[in-house]
């Protein structure tokens, strides 16, 4: 099934509806390769198929899309066993591009991915249901152009939201090993390393199990028998020279931990170095 629709007034520069439509594409069914003179924003409802751009081939399926950009060879072709069926729109404009590149599309980075139920695919299908009717103003059609882009944008500033939140997750885990690393021969706690960060210690817990597979305070105590391995190596220093040397005020209670973390006591482990 094949629902096609052109427009060929052009009286607005900043932005123009130049096609639109929607296709149930049979197994197989493919375009290009080929170039085209406007942006084509293709989205997928259904089935899957590949799209290919500059060398690179993405397999793409229901809840993505794909960016077609003026003058670069491209070739997409529905699968042969699962075709996809999707809607599309085609435009040009002064203000195109730039939008596009707002909304993080360009020839280097041509898919994205949106929810089905969204109203990126409602304000899409607006507009070609206004395009049934060639009595439509085009203004009308340009409305309906202007909010579906901006529905691209908005799921492009909730993926950047997402980022930045991770990116914030991550410096967060960064900054608690660091201060680790710096402290760990002193007196040494969750709460103290929450404190520092400046956030719930539940919270830091869940990014350590989250990120490096373990609670902080696994992650303290390991950092320390680590440690501890390499100043056992050292001769001049006693046991209880290297449980103060990483944080620990009792040598009883460091020998336990470290048994129980490495297997064997701290006089055990040194006797195997020098075997």
């Amino acid at each position: 099934m094949l629902e096609k629709y052109y427009i060929s007034k052009k009286d607005n520069t900043d932005l123009n509806v130049y096609r639109c439509g929607f296709e149930e594409c049979v197994p197989g069914h493919s375009w290009g390769p080929g170039v085209r003179d406007h942006f084509s924003l293709h989205v997928i409802l259904s089935g899957q198929g590949s799209f290919s751009l500059n060398g690179n081939t993405y397999v793409l399926k229901a809840g993505q899309g794909f960016l077609i950009w003026p003058g670069q060879i491209v070739h997409y072709q529905a699968d042969s066993t699962v075709p996809w069926t999707y809607s599309w729109v085609g435009f040009h404009g002064l203000k195109a591009e730039a939008i596009l590149k707002k909304a993080g599309l360009s020839v280097q980075n041509p898919t994205f991915d949106f929810d089905p139920e969204g109203p990126l695919i409602e304000s899409l299908h607006h507009l070609i249901a206004a395009a049934r009717n060639e009595k439509t103003p085009e203004l009308m059609l340009t409305g309906y152009l202007f909010l579906f882009l901006a529905n691209l944008l908005e799921l492009q500033r909730k993926v950047m939201a997402s980022d930045e939140k991770a990116s914030s997750s991550d410096r967060y885990v960064s900054r608690a090993v660091e201060y680790i690393e710096k402290n760990y021969g002193g007196p040494l706690s969750v709460e103290d390393l929450a404190g520092n960060l400046r956030i719930d210690r539940s919270y830091l817990s869940a990014l350590f199990k989250r990120y490096l597979g373990l609670p902080p305070r696994e992650f303290i105590i390991g950092y320390r028998m680590d440690k501890a391995c390499e100043l056992l190596k050292n001769p001049q220093l006693s046991i209880g020279d290297v449980a103060r040397s990483v944080g620990y005020e009792d040598p009883l209670q460091f020998s336990k931990t470290f048994r129980k973390t490495k297997g064997e006591s701290p006089l055990k482990y040194r006797k195997k170095l020098n075997a």
